[in-house]
């Protein structure tokens, strides 16, 4: 189990602890404060869910650890002085923690999305990190699930960009690509499966024995630009060395993972809407019409450009069958 950001509470003992709680002051009849007695049953210790609610507000509010620990004390009714033994010298360090924690948090988004951080700098992506992160703080086991909203956060933040949203719009649709490629490469994959056995273009017309379905490891993405060839450019780039920025046109990108390495390739549009189609459930004939009454072509073209093409799509990860 992954350890909390902060320490491990404790309490109070010879050793001075940094981090400690105090016994919490009770209200009497006549309206005064009054500590709680210290001996045997008099004791009445904070219990230790509301520290831990006070802690995770206070490092995790947006404005930093002072911010936090006001709005944790309006929230859970603890004040900072009742919670934290001031350090030696000193007030309880606990701007340290709480900036160690939001820098983790970064960290796991710039691993995330290693071209958007290039492509935007580290400045403008630690502002844009920074707050989502205190917008949508971890609320997982795993940080794998950190940056599964941070591609809609950008969106809504251009909602009144005017004119400009076309050209924002691309940061936004990188980020997409690479939170694609992220779930690709988690997903369960199709390393330890038989290949499939490919239909006959008899099946393809009366429906196959077995049942296609798109792979549980593949991922498909509607975009504004080329993206495929410009993340590979700018992954490879030295340093912070970007490419320039594609023209806006329409792009269908299908990846996947085989052999436990993340594949990316650009679609023809009815081969997008053909596995659109799979992905919902439909068997091949039908995936075929969908196809073509989306791309203005007659089933039987599709079809056997169909009949042609999935040897690849299976070759590449991006379907699967069984009887």
């Amino acid at each position: 189990m992954r350890r909390p950001p902060w320490p491990a509470l404790r309490a109070p003992c010879r050793r001075r602890w940094a981090f400690t709680w105090r016994r919490p002051m009770h209200r009497s009849a006549a309206g005064g404060e009054v500590d709680v007695a210290e001996d045997g049953a008099g004791d009445a210790p904070v219990p230790l869910a509301q520290l831990q609610a006070w802690f995770l507000t206070a490092m995790t509010a947006p404005g930093g650890a002072a911010r936090g620990a006001q709005l944790a004390g309006e929230r859970h009714g603890l004040t900072q002085e009742q919670v934290l033994k001031r350090a030696r010298g000193g007030p309880a360090p606990l701007h340290i923690h709480a900036d160690g924690y939001v820098q983790r948090l970064l960290e796991c988004l710039q691993a995330d999305y290693p071209v958007l951080r290039k492509v935007m700098g580290d400045e403008l992506f630690a502002f844009f990190a920074r707050a989502y992160v205190w917008r949508h703080p971890s609320a997982s086991a795993t940080l794998y699930d950190l940056g599964g909203g941070f591609a809609d956060f950008l969106a809504a933040s251009q909602r009144d960009a005017g004119e400009r949203q076309q050209a924002l719009r691309f940061p936004v649709e990188l980020a997409r690509l690479e939170r694609a490629r992220s779930e690709a490469g988690r997903a369960p994959g199709l390393e330890k499966l038989a290949p499939p056995m490919l239909p006959s273009g008899l099946e393809l017309l009366l429906g196959p024995m077995q049942q296609w379905r798109l792979a549980p490891c593949a991922r498909l993405l509607a975009l504004s630009f080329p993206l495929c060839d410009y993340w590979q450019q700018a992954q490879a780039a030295p340093g912070d060395a970007v490419p320039a920025q594609p023209q806006a046109t329409p792009a269908f990108v299908a990846i996947s993972r085989m052999h436990y390495r993340i594949v990316m390739q650009e679609l023809q549009p009815w081969q997008f809407d053909w596995l659109q189609a799979l992905d919902g459930g439909a068997p091949l004939a039908q995936c075929a019409r969908q196809a073509a009454h989306a791309g203005g072509r007659t089933p039987d073209e599709v079809q056997a450009d169909a009949m042609l093409w999935l040897p690849m799509a299976a070759a590449a990860g991006l379907v699967s069958s069984h009887a």
